[in-house]
């Protein structure tokens, strides 16, 4: 019967999927490429899953019919930086450009705006809001495996915030939803308060981060809850500042000058455990000596080494500085 019940709704949500909700913004006139906003490598919660959990719940409430539902619903995350507090003006503002070329009224335009402006504090300004952000918020009456599957979604697109400092803010933001549904919502809590996270953290000069230092850390990030990412100033090498790639700056990024050893000790507060990337036979005997070092200077300290990818193995920050003299960095570079 479980089986049954959970293949069932598994069809269900997937009636909502990329292809349908293309389709009936194309019949609405709009441009089909507000979807892909959702698939940025900043998200994890705030996807197109999220929209068709939307969907559906405007769906079990006969509410999809009705084009300002699903508009709001597309748009209302369209333009999402964790770090932004200006999400949802800036999501009504692109939606409000893109429904000038589009078949829908003045009405419905100004409508649907209030919808997703009152996203922002969950509070209806408009008629339709109110079971719109219900809608929106109905993720907390799912199941206890939903929750957390949800709760770490969110974790993943805050991670550029310090752990200490999440788990107090995300405590805070749980209990404001308290009235939605107590029991699921103080579950939610209790996990965020007990929750203790695998952290890595991923050390080096970094100079610059290149495509062989984001694989690394994609192996990474498949093990642990999250990875810091420390840039050091080596002493040794070129010390030319080279900007921080836009596709990793939702991660938690920390500097530090002097021995990697000292700033976990002084500066990282959380248990994690150091990764070390490897391309070649050479880096893992030099990582052997180096690990002999860390631990005299650290004893407790956790290490864990992780290959790169073939394609990678000839990348070095070294070769990139030299190539940038001609020209011929930019493949190598994120």
């Amino acid at each position: 019967m479980f089986n049954i019940v959970k293949i069932n709704w598994y069809i269900c949500s997937m009636i909502y999927n990329k292809e349908y909700m293309a389709k009936r913004l194309e019949s609405l006139g709009f441009a089909t490429n507000v979807l892909e906003r959702y698939e940025e490598h900043q998200r994890f919660y705030h996807t197109i899953e999220h929209l068709s959990e939307i969907l559906n719940e405007l769906e079990s409430n006969d509410l999809l019919k009705d084009d300002d539902y699903f508009l709001a619903t597309i748009y209302h995350d369209a333009i999402y930086i964790p770090q932004s507090s200006t999400n949802e003006q800036d999501s009504a503002t692109l939606f409000e450009m893109e429904s000038n070329i589009s078949n829908i009224s003045n009405i419905q335009r100004s409508t649907i705006i209030s919808m997703i402006l009152d996203t922002k504090k969950h509070t209806s300004t408009h008629p339709k809001s109110k079971m719109f952000i219900e809608a929106d918020l109905a993720i907390f009456k799912s199941s206890l495996y939903r929750l957390v599957k949800y709760e770490n979604q969110i974790f993943k697109e805050f991670q550029y915030v310090p752990y200490f400092i999440y788990k107090e803010e995300r405590v805070k933001v749980l209990e404001h939803f308290k009235s939605i549904h107590e029991k699921n919502i103080e579950f939610l809590i209790n996990y965020v308060k007990c929750r203790e996270p695998k952290i890595g953290i991923f050390l080096g000069s970094f100079n610059p981060f290149h495509k062989g230092h984001y694989d690394i850390l994609e192996k990474a990030e498949a093990i642990f809850d999250k990875v810091i990412i420390g840039f050091g100033k080596n002493l040794d090498k070129n010390n030319k500042t080279w900007d921080i790639p836009d596709k990793i700056k939702n991660r938690q990024i920390t500097h530090y000058d002097g021995l990697l050893t000292d700033h976990i000790e002084k500066d990282i507060i959380h248990d994690v455990t150091l990764i070390r990337g490897l391309r070649n036979i050479t880096d893992f005997a030099h990582e052997q000596n180096q690990c002999e070092f860390l631990k005299n200077l650290k004893p407790d300290i956790k290490i864990c080494y992780l290959s790169c990818d073939f394609d990678h193995q000839i990348i070095s920050s070294s070769a990139i500085r030299t190539l940038e003299k001609y020209g011929k960095h930019k493949q190598y570079m994120l």
